[in-house]
């Protein structure tokens, strides 16, 4: 139970809470993008993010944007797993405000930006029902326990049971918080540069429980622990007690034989009473305690044959008491593993990431390219609860951002404005907080051996997702706008887990902008994304048997922004 329990918390540490981009990097950071999709060649405010080099195309002044999405997001993880209570599995991340900002002075060949973003996570995730590896093991206690009604039919009790339930709970937070900082210089009409960095610090807080494990008998349901402590151990100690008193019992039995075996070895029982040899009181105890270890007609049996029947029923009650108090013992740990586990756990870290950008413009058509470089970065372990000592205080877990590359392209027909966006993220470069069979920490793309798998690397290929959308100026004040992003990860098997798996998505967004002023603008935008099913297979491992898990998820966004010029 007590490893059931660890893999489960454990799982929390991988908790995914990304809503669009690569498998831990966001780049939903704006309204904008939410109604377009596609920002990778951005000339607005929001291009301190998405293209630095092309805020060169400003107008000179000081600008500013605050956008805030409100986003929901649903999990779903079906289980084949034969002794589940349930099959399905949902979890629910929402978050009401995930903010971003960003502030542009443009003078001349020369603009300074800064910015802050939700660069990774944002949000939380909460299983109110738990997760499928939750309950696994739970599940198989009903079966793991069937041995134990045998030994309450000797005893009289009835130590059956027919199912089991148990009261979970998972929340995962996680928010990296992204302070940036750009310089961008135009060199020439066609070319403009740009470089600068950002700070970021994260913070994950895990909180979860298991309570309540019970188990279903006859008679009603009563907590796990203390079925085993005060009726099933209690059970086996009185058969114990029993096979013991019937073992001092017999044990003279083949002192007071051992002297007439040489002579009279070869006779029955019944004979030596016939003979006068035993008188009835000692016959019809001998008969008796045959008869007590198994024996059939006992007094048909010779006196060498009788001495060793009693001599193998008390090796035999001696091997079952040794046996029922192996299986007390390991009853007794077991309670208590199945008592109520909390967990509440926090981990901060920070990391650099330097960035640079070029944008090439060509009247109404440009191309922009950004190259963020990998954010080395480690959170720091502090415990508040860990009753299944998961964590070690004070212990670093990698989390890094993987290194970018992000092309894009826009182009103007009159009133309507295309774009694109690539991205590729260099992720098997970058270590996400997992471990190998050996409980090192690994880089993504490094061939190792995982514990259960035959993969050897936690990712197939680095991800990467394209965009493309469209705005179409109905007047100088009003634009409508559409767009679609794929994205493609490539995680093994190994990787893939109830609580923390990345899919292929497909997103649709759409929406408005308004030039309320010459100098305040308002972007509206909402996008749906939907994730591409994945089914793991787990091979029969004894006990358990074969199954599979299948993970989904689906996501809205609703996002508005608020620009101004000053």
């Amino acid at each position: 139970m007590k490893k059931i329990l660890f893999t489960i918390f454990s799982l929390l540490l991988l908790a995914d809470f990304i809503f669009a981009g690569g498998i831990v990097t966001n780049t939903n950071q704006s309204a904008a993008w939410v109604r377009t999709m596609a920002r990778d060649a951005s000339v607005d405010v929001d291009a301190v993010f998405f293209n630095p080099a092309g805020l060169t195309h400003l107008e000179d002044g000081f600008y500013i944007q605050v956008n805030s999405q409100t986003i929901s997001q649903g999990r779903t993880v079906v289980s084949t797993y034969p002794t589940l209570n349930n099959k399905e599995y949902e979890g629910k991340t929402f978050v009401p405000f995930l903010p971003t900002a960003f502030a542009v002075f443009k003078k001349g060949k020369f603009a300074v930006s800064g910015g802050f973003t939700v660069i990774g996570g944002g949000g939380s995730a909460e299983f109110e029902k738990g997760l499928p590896e939750l309950e696994y093991q739970v599940s198989g206690l009903p079966a793991g326990l069937a041995g134990l009604k045998a030994i309450g039919t000797a005893a009289g009790v009835d130590l059956s049971t027919t199912g089991y339930s148990v009261n979970t709970s998972l929340i995962g937070t996680s928010a990296y918080f992204g302070f940036q900082g750009a310089l961008t210089y135009k060199i020439n009409d066609m070319i403009s540069v740009a470089a600068g960095a950002r700070y970021v610090t994260a913070k994950n807080t895990y909180e979860g429980y298991i309570r309540d494990i019970s188990l279903l008998t006859p008679t009603g349901s009563i907590r796990a622990d203390n079925f085993i402590t005060q009726k099933a151990v209690p059970t086996i100690n009185g058969v114990k007690a029993k096979l013991s008193g019937a073992v001092t019992q017999l044990s003279p039995i083949p002192g007071l034989l051992q002297p007439y075996l040489g002579s009279y070895g070869g006779i029955t029982l019944d004979q030596a009473k016939a003979a006068g040899a035993i008188n009835d009181a000692t016959y019809q105890s001998l008969v008796a305690a045959g008869i007590g270890i198994g024996m059939t007609n006992p007094g048909t049996l010779t006196l060498q044959q009788y001495y060793d029947g009693i001599n193998a029923g008390i090796a035999g009650f001696n091997t079952q008491i040794a046996q029922l108090t192996g299986t007390a013992a390991a009853l007794s740990q077991t309670a208590t593993t199945l008592a109520d586990k909390e967990l509440n756990v926090e981990q901060t870290g920070s990391g650099f990431s330097p960035f640079f950008g070029v944008d090439l413009n060509f009247g109404d058509f440009g191309l922009a390219v950004k190259y963020e470089m990998k954010t080395a970065m480690n959170v720091t372990t502090k415990e508040t609860k860990d009753d299944v000592a998961l964590f070690t205080d004070g212990e670093e877990v990698p989390a890094e951002i993987p290194a970018m590359l992000s092309i894009g392209l826009r182009e103007k027909f009159g009133s309507l404005k295309l774009q694109t966006g690539f991205h590729y993220y260099f992720d098997n470069a970058a270590k996400y907080g997992k471990k190998n069979a050996a409980g090192e920490f690994v880089t993504n793309g490094e061939e190792t051996t995982f514990k259960g798998s035959a993969d050897k690397k936690l990712l197939g290929a680095n991800s990467w997702e394209f965009a493309i959308g469209a705005q179409y100026d109905i007047t100088k004040m009003f634009g409508v706008s559409a767009g679609f992003l794929m994205t493609k990860p490539s995680p093994n098997a190994v990787y893939q887990s109830a609580l923390s798996y990345a899919l292929p998505t497909k997103t649709f967004g759409g929406g408005v902008v308004v030039h309320a002023t010459s100098r305040f603008d308002i972007d509206l935008g909402f996008s749906m994304t939907t994730y591409d099913e994945y089914t793991k297979n787990f091979s029969a491992v004894a006990p358990a048997p074969a199954y599979a898990e299948t993970y989904d998820k689906t996501a809205m966004v609703f996002a508005i922004g608020l620009g101004y010029r000053l």
